[in-house]
């Protein structure tokens, strides 16, 4: 008895495609590649003197690439899309970069990173999924070179404090993805120590020259800063942190004090600091509060001057490991004794965040 396939041009198709996916399939394996997706969604409503305003906002959206390129060599790879552009949203590589392994728990690494400064710039990427709070810092929109695309030597896990290092050279914040501001690099300096599981001590030093206060794609807020002077201005931060989670009470403490200078001008002396504090119930569930200001100097020029403070309660429930619904209200305002500065204006905000991995 004889049978007969009949592969019509679909069927064809699929198969071709079936057979090409198995060799990708078998490096993917090889190679331990990892791709994670993250996103979040919000609902907000704010209200201030004048208005009430509400509204439903879609979050950015992450693509995470992890994997091994030999046993020595790694890569790590981020793409976003966020808010922005004619669309309303625009597609960004958050990171790229390559991590060579020299010397036991010594690396070095090139490309595009996180800045090590502050244990939440360090440590925490685009997905707000392991976000402890619904938003990031103040200080993030204001002096945080969040990125930096250069080079980075790297220690890790070193002796009974495991203690680690990060040394950073990298373009400067005035620069972007594809070009850079002369001569002029940003130097980043940290060390940290890990005592016990779920602490980190943290502190650190960054520099950099902005020649016509202008910024790049490497750089805090836009919005924040100061179009108004067009002179080289120096930015020296000395910044602190103390992280513990993995134990009932989580805390995060991050501290800064920002310096910026010019020729002709003199300098203003700035200051941040982010505190989070949270219980833990059990597995799911975490109340915390948030307590978060920053002054910028009356004779402040790299950002416009502000007297910020921002202070709330919220609760995050964890569903499972892949998904948290969070919650929070707060209130914006200024700080008491600045009144020669502007002020953050005052308002309450009611937030609501579905996070989630896939």
């Amino acid at each position: 008895m004889t049978y007969k396939l009949k592969i019509n041009k679909m069927n064809f198709f699929k198969i071709t495609l079936i057979l090409s996916l198995i060799p990708a399939t078998t490096i993917l394996s090889q190679r331990n590649i990892q791709v994670n997706g993250f996103g979040h969604m919000e609902f907000e409503t704010n209200v201030d003197s004048l208005n009430k305003n509400s509204f439903f906002s879609l979050g950015e959206h992450d693509l995470f690439v992890s994997g091994n390129i030999t046993n020595k060599v790694s890569f790590l790879g981020e793409f976003v899309i966020k808010g922005g552009g004619s669309t309303g949203f625009k597609p960004s590589i958050e990171l790229a970069r390559i991590r060579y392994n020299y010397h036991k728990n010594h690396f070095l690494l090139v490309g595009k990173m996180h800045t090590a400064i502050n244990y939440w710039n360090d440590v925490y990427h685009h997905g707000r999924l392991f976000f402890p709070t619904i938003d990031r810092p103040l200080n993030f929109s204001y002096f945080v070179p969040i990125h930096s695309l250069g080079l980075r030597l790297q220690g890790q896990n070193l002796g009974k404090l495991n203690f680690g290092y990060d040394f950073q050279i990298a373009n400067g914040m005035e620069s972007t993805d594809v070009s850079g501001s002369g001569l002029n690099f940003s130097n980043n300096i940290s060390f940290h120590i890990k005592p016990k599981d779920g602490m980190r001590i943290m502190i650190g030093y960054n520099n950099d020259y902005l020649p016509t206060n202008s910024m790049g794609s490497h750089a805090h807020g836009m919005q924040n800063h100061n179009h108004h002077y067009h002179d080289g201005i120096t930015l020296d931060q000395i910044h602190f942190s103390f992280a513990q989670f993995e134990s009932k009470f989580e805390i995060l403490n991050e501290f800064a004090t920002i310096i910026s200078q010019t020729d002709t001008l003199g300098k203003a002396v700035n200051f941040t600091n982010y505190f989070y504090g949270g219980y833990r119930i059990n597995e799911k569930y975490v109340p915390f509060f948030l307590f978060d200001f920053l002054i910028a100097s009356e004779n402040e020029l790299h950002i416009n001057k502000i007297n910020a403070l921002k202070y709330g309660l919220g609760f995050k429930w964890d569903f499972n490991p892949m998904i948290n619904l969070k919650f929070q209200i707060e209130r914006y305002g200024a700080i008491n004794g600045f009144d020669y500065l502007p002020k953050l204006s005052s308002k309450y905000e009611f937030k609501f965040q579905l996070s989630y991995a896939i």
